[in-house]
């Protein structure tokens, strides 16, 4: 039972941040699950992208009209996303453990320098619908790449579609971070069932951890828009590099 309340609460932890920065949570729950509960790499992605499902279906659940995604534009670069995410998903049989915490430390490295960029971004217009959307060509070259990535390491890929959509698209960064919120449970639904094919879904692993990703996505949708959420960001920076350092060293 402890153990059970342990996964329920680190999903919520994973699924409230994730919610918060439009990345997921898979991001934060794979280290979680493998640093500090001893599961194989591949069982905590196959646990992580039916997580991110959850996570997507709690912010679509409670996100207001103003703050929702850009549904069109989600399901023109999902095209993109999905086909990747079936690619990465295959592929990860094939990568060695010791390759896949490497190649997750680079992700989250690559995530903390994101979120500086966040912070540092322009938020002047968080939710507006007066835009529109381009640079089609890169977009979707990129959000092939954020597909791979979700389907290879389990974290949903938002880390790269949100500043694609925002710094690329020129989509305001609310919209962006809802949109991907939206795109990363279909992103993982293309995936999650290679992983569930080769066993590496643990059905009261899943169940325990998704039921607190869900609650703590509902959560941080709710809050979003009462914190300053640049606070959370500059902390989670110093949370990444630390689960990144940690990483590199499970893999040497």
């Amino acid at each position: 039972m402890t153990l059970l309340l342990s996964l329920f609460a680190s999903g919520a932890v994973a699924g409230t941040l994730g919610a918060l920065l439009g990345l997921g949570g898979g991001i934060f729950l794979v280290p979680v699950l493998t640093l500090l509960f001893h599961l194989p790499v591949r069982v905590a992605v196959g646990t992580s992208l039916v997580c991110v499902i959850a996570t997507s279906a709690g912010v679509a659940a409670l996100s207001s009209e103003e703050g929702g995604a850009d549904v069109p534009l989600a399901l023109r670069l999902e095209i993109a996303t999905a086909a990747g995410a079936v690619i990465g998903g295959v592929v990860g049989a094939f990568v060695p453990a010791r390759v896949l915490s490497f190649v997750f430390a680079a992700v989250v490295f690559g995530t903390a320098a994101y979120t500086l960029y966040k912070a540092a971004g322009r938020a002047e217009v968080m939710y507006s619908r007066d835009y529109t959307p381009r640079n089609w060509v890169p977009g979707f070259s990129v959000a092939s790449l954020a597909g791979v990535v979700s389907g290879l390491l389990g974290v949903g890929g938002g880390f790269i579609k949100v500043p694609t959509m925002y710094a690329i698209m020129g989509v305001p960064l609310g919209v962006a971070t809802a949109t991907s919120n939206f795109m990363v449970g279909i992103t993982a639904a293309a995936s999650v069932f290679v992983y569930l094919g080769r066993g590496d879904v643990r059905p009261l692993v899943t169940v325990a951890t998704a039921g607190g990703v869900f609650l703590g996505a509902a959560l941080g949708t709710i809050v979003q828009g009462r914190l300053k959420v640049s606070w959370l960001r500059w902390g989670l920076v110093l949370l990444m590099l630390v689960i990144g350092v940690q990483m590199l060293l499970k893999g040497f």
